[in-house]
């Protein structure tokens, strides 16, 4: 048992960093939150939490029934990565 967690560590450890969520630059001038959620909700999105994550603006809510997490470029608005559950 002991030499399958010493395999299994390691493992672990080297898929974490492919669980992360992208990495941005902030810019001078980059948009604001607000900016990012107003269009959001605007389409119909709900958002329960908004936070900046590695620098980008990362989105947990729902559309209708389906929970989304959303990670934006804050410098330009773009979906950078899309979670639907």
């Amino acid at each position: 048992m002991k030499s399958f967690a010493f395999l299994a560590l390691p493992l672990a450890l080297a898929a974490a960093p492919a669980l992360a969520g992208p990495k941005c630059t902030l810019d001078e001038g980059h948009m604001q939150m607000w900016q990012i959620a107003k269009p959001f909700e605007e389409a119909g999105g709900v958002i329960r939490q908004m936070k900046v994550s590695d620098n980008c603006y990362e989105i947990y809510g729902t559309e209708g029934d389906k929970k989304v997490e959303i990670y934006y470029d804050p410098n330009t608005g773009e979906v950078l990565e899309r979670e639907d559950d």
